[in-house]
């Protein structure tokens, strides 16, 4: 287990005000991964609710920002590297955010494994023209991660400007192709149909809720950026919801263009076709159908900088604060970024989608992966929901007024939409190897909340240091005027 430093030694620190709003905003959105969501998600989303995916996008949008502005509320007072650990650590207690930091960070090692060997034969097949090769693909996805854990490593500055690039690229022909589409009123003209309800069975309309919900995760990626932010509690909490409107309103333009494309009365045809956004370039924009590949890759691969450049920072805090071993804190002498916790986050994420295809098929293995990962996230967003309603109180008691709608009736909004992913992902009667994924949350819980005993029994004086040492701090509470920022 890890030790804690003395309160005289220097506390290991990132460097201050690298990015402003546009910089810190920019991970989130990247994170999020708008084209290679639409890409996969909508075809299912139709084929369940037919041509309401739009409308599902909407609605799972509003939802999204309930989240989004308990994490807004958490970072304008206690802005952190250590993010959802720090907020669930100062609300609740440094056991409940351990064990969640544990249950979060493995959920995305895990779900990220599952993208990185689906990544590797998606270059494999669509980029050197092979099907899915024993080897050649282990390779591409080995090559591939350390690809994008390079510009996180070198800076943050660096790792940014990669984002924008490959984010202008993906959403800028994404935009220029949904709108020549809608401009050319696709196969039948525009139409109101695809914002109505949908007529489906009601459980496939949950279900396609709980596709919409996921496609927002990631959101959080500005929050763990917050030291290295200038005027972190006013730019983070924008950056946090602004990250789930912005990426709702391409979802919404995205998905109602595709639906058009096809036809709100073909949406039969649009659910069989593999690749609709091919389709739909290819009848109506055609220039930009050879280049949907290389959206979707630079759409991943921007996700993946943000993904690991927000992860590490989270690693690293709880590092710093003794919550895992110290040598995730080191700081890069060169670059000045947390090199180490990059590494340990990738390094695994790469070696489970490799071995993954020791056992079956890439196709199987990243639907898997994902789904059983992105549990952890959605754990964390739910007990930081709950988190935010008990620092309400806490504060109350303080003599700290804090707005109840936002601090308590917008939690708790957040929390019945994540149910639904929960559900979605959780539900009874699914085929192997997703029946499974019951046992493997809880298994994943219980590893958490295991961690989180043994450390407080074997280095109580960690979980006491460790509130103020998360935010770089020597111990004290946060001063009074961070409490009384209104909200």
């Amino acid at each position: 287990m890890a030790t804690v430093p003395e309160a005289t030694t220097p506390r290991p620190s990132l460097p201050r005000g690298q990015l402003g709003l546009f910089g810190v905003i920019m991970p989130g959105v990247a994170q999020v991964a708008p084209a290679f969501n639409l890409f996969f998600t909508t075809g299912l989303i139709v084929s369940l609710a037919g041509a309401s995916a739009p409308l599902i996008f909407l609605i799972s949008m509003v939802g999204m920002v309930a989240t989004a502005s308990t994490l807004a509320q958490f970072s304008g007072i206690y802005p952190s590297a250590g993010s959802f650990i720090t907020y669930i650590t100062r609300a609740i207690s440094t056991k409940v955010a351990v064990a969640v930091g544990v249950i979060t960070i493995l959920g995305y090692i895990i779900a990220f494994g599952g993208i990185y060997i689906f990544v590797g034969s998606y270059i494999v097949q669509n980029v050197f023209g092979d099907p899915h090769v024993w080897g050649l693909t282990q390779l591409v996805t080995i090559a591939y991660g350390v690809l994008v854990v390079a510009p996180v490593v070198v800076g943050l500055r660096f790792g940014v400007r990669v984002t924008v690039v490959l984010y202008a690229f993906e959403v800028i022909l994404l935009l220029v192709m949904s709108i020549t589409i809608l401009v050319r009123g696709g196969h039948g003209g525009l139409s109101a149909t695809p914002f109505s309800w949908p007529s489906g069975h009601s459980t496939d309309v949950l279900l396609t809720f709980s596709l919409a919900v996921l496609a927002f995760g990631g959101f959080e990626a500005a929050a763990p950026l917050a030291e290295e932010t200038q005027n972190p509690r006013r730019n983070v909490p924008i950056a946090v919801i602004g990250a789930v409107i912005i990426s709702g309103v391409i979802y919404i333009v995205g998905s109602y263009a595709l639906v058009t494309a096809f036809g709100v009365g073909r949406t039969g045809v649009l659910a069989a076709d593999p690749n609709p956004f091919h389709t739909a370039a290819r009848a109506f924009i055609p220039f930009v159908a050879p280049l949907i590949t290389w959206i979707f890759l630079t759409s991943v691969t921007s996700s993946y900088v943000a993904a690991n450049t927000q992860t590490s920072r989270v690693i690293f805090a709880g590092a710093r604060g003794g919550l895992w071993s110290r040598t995730l804190a080191e700081v890069s002498p060169r670059f000045r970024t947390p090199a180490a916790a990059a590494v340990a986050f990738v390094a695994p994420s790469i070696a489970i989608g490799v071995i993954s295809t020791a056992f079956t098929d890439p196709g199987t293995a990243s639907g898997f992966l994902s789904t059983y990962g992105i549990l952890g996230l959605v754990i964390m967003y739910l007990v930081a929901n709950v988190a935010l309603i008990v620092d309400w109180a806490r504060l109350r008691r303080r003599g700290v007024r804090k707005n109840p709608w936002l601090w308590v009736v917008v939690p708790v909004i957040g929390v019945a939409v994540l149910a639904v992913p929960v559900w979605g992902d959780l539900r009874p009667g699914q085929a192997s190897p997703f029946n499974t994924l019951p046992w493997l949350t809880i298994a994943l819980i219980a590893t958490g909340i295991i961690y989180a005993l043994v450390l407080a029994r074997l280095r109580p004086r960690v979980l006491e240091l460790a509130p103020a040492l998360l935010e770089g701090g020597d111990g004290e509470d946060p001063a009074p005027d961070r409490l009384t920022v209104p909200g």
